[in-house]
């Protein structure tokens, strides 16, 4: 019997499933819009000028590994000894294809083809999370859109120019996988995986996050006995597969060992990507501490969700990714790009009838694109959105400039996060004495010490007869100025050769630079 009939020409009354159905693909299509819309307004705010401090050894390393065409064994640059082999080959040669993209993108189009990089990853890791999310039919557009929103706000801050950006990436490409072959129960997904990890693995050490995730789902899908025998053992067999690949780079299982090495070390106590998520405040990042916050409630009731829906494997990803986010921040990444859509899923079993009806999804999208519109709006006004180029005052340009003019040269005592760029713009006139890839960590000692111009740092730094000294006033997270400013300042073997905004470049009196003449 039909649920409508024609009558003059006109319809009267439709079936029920068409009218769902309209009204799916009218919310399919507006949320579609609306992603658009978020990405725009993303793209918006993540292009702001480069500021790594990391950048410019990654791609000066890139530039030796193409115009050498081989990968080094020590450092090219001449600044460490190959004292820690783990250490030496796994910065040196475990990061080669990422660092090779970096400057190629960076010779192609200078700065802001690294910057338009950068957005760009971000933008497809967001967009990939509201395609995951559909394809899980995750839940209520309220739930996808307060996840998406703090995602959004959180992303904004893993925006630095390393090869950790392709490691995002990979790592999105590499759940979208293990969705669609779950979902559609396509088994053939599963052996994107592979290539999927080489690429990853000749990129960033983050492939192993990849290799211990698909572990954990592959062991508890065979503890699933609802699952095919067959089907089980295809996730057993695939994940042995992607381990093997993960080992087809310079390094091996080096590797895995340095991950083992890193652990409670030195480097990890002073790097700041190592801060717990829950501390970030104390780095001054008050309005990024709110954000963290707030995700991880979204996590703490997605968590629950999906626990009552039995989906263990989602809900191990998100309780493991959440668990080594919180000692470290450079891991909150991953909980953001991968563990989203399943928070998405979780939200929305708990969600109470009552706010469902009470924010229908009209509401919710409409509401969404008001608040996106008055964000770029309010960006536009403000001049703070489709930025590029170089935040100059991160970099020692006018430094390095003068530097370059005056024909200084020899070894430099420098600070840390200055160490990348003085490579790219210096190397082979000037020799710093630490860098960003820290291939000796016994260097931190007297390195802490010669800044802060301690007895024992003052022995140091007799002893190692630098020629020339380049620092900052202080450091990006203490405001307090270096003593050995100060204590250089009262030497009359050394003389205040430039100072400007940035900091300053002292020179010793009658040493030699790296021509032969003296000054």
């Amino acid at each position: 019997m039909p649920l409508y009939h024609i009558e003059d020409g006109s319809i009267i009354g439709q079936p029920d499933a068409v009218t769902n159905g309209n009204r799916r693909a009218s919310q399919h299509a507006l949320q579609n819009w609306l992603t658009a819309l978020l990405l725009l307004v993303c793209a918006g705010y993540y292009a702001v000028p480069l500021a790594d401090s990391d950048f410019w050894w990654h791609i000066a390393a890139g530039r030796e590994i193409l115009h050498t065409g081989g990968l080094p064994d020590v450092d090219p640059f001449g600044v460490f000894p190959a004292a820690d082999p783990i250490r030496n080959d796994t910065v040196l040669k475990g990061q080669w294809l990422g660092q090779v993209v970096l400057y190629g993108l960076y010779r192609m189009g200078g700065i802001d083809a690294v910057v338009a990089f950068r957005v760009a990853v971000l933008l497809i890791c967001i967009a990939l999370i509201h395609a995951r999310a559909r394809l899980l039919s995750a839940g209520h557009p309220l739930a996808l859109w307060a996840v998406l929103a703090l995602v959004a706000l959180n992303a904004g801050g893993f925006g630095g120019e390393r090869p950790q950006l392709l490691s995002f990436l990979f790592a999105a490409l590499f759940f979208v996988c293990i969705d669609l072959a779950r979902q559609r129960r396509d088994w053939r997904w599963l052996w994107a995986l592979p290539p999927i990890t080489v690429l990853w693995a000749n990129s960033h050490g983050g492939v192993i996050l990849g290799v211990v995730l698909l572990g954990l789902w592959s062991a508890l899908g065979w503890l699933d006995k609802s699952l095919p025998p067959r089907e089980r053992r295809q996730w057993l067999a695939v994940s042995g597969v992607v381990f093997l690949a993960s080992l087809l780079t310079p390094n091996g299982i080096q590797t895995y060992l340095y991950l083992f090495q890193l652990e409670g070390s030195v480097l990890q106590q002073r790097t700041s990507e190592y801060t717990s998520t829950l501390q970030l405040y104390e780095l001054g990042l008050v309005w990024q501490q709110v954000w963290v916050y707030g995700y991880f409630l979204l996590v703490a009731a997605g968590l629950a969700g999906l626990l009552w829906l039995r989906r263990w494997q989602e809900a191990a990803v998100v309780a493991f990714l959440a668990a080594i986010s919180m000692s470290s921040y450079r891991y909150f990444a991953f909980l953001l790009f991968l563990a989203a859509p399943y928070l998405v899923l979780g939200l929305g079993r708990l969600m109470p009838a009552w706010l469902s009806g009470l924010a229908s999804p009209r509401r919710v999208l409409a509401l969404a694109a008001s608040l996106l519109l008055a964000v770029l709006a309010t960006g536009v006004v403000r001049g703070a959105v489709f930025q590029g180029g170089l935040h100059r005052m991160a970099y020692p340009v006018a430094i390095a400039d003068f530097v370059e003019r005056q024909k200084l040269g020899g070894r430099a005592f420098n600070n840390l996060e200055w160490g990348g760029y003085l490579l790219w713009r210096l190397g082979g006139q000037v020799r710093p004495y630490i860098d960003g890839r820290m291939l000796d960590m016994s260097r931190f000692p007297p390195y802490t010490h010669i800044l802060w111009a301690t007895p024992q740092g003052v022995q140091w730094f007799d002893r190692y007869n630098f020629q020339l000294v380049i620092l900052p006033y202080h450091g990006r997270f203490n405001p307090q100025r270096y003593k050995l400013i100060d204590y250089l300042s009262q030497r009359r073997d050394w003389r205040l050769a430039y100072r400007d905004a940035q900091g300053v470049v002292f020179v010793r009196r009658g040493a030699r630079d790296l021509f032969g003449g003296r000054r």
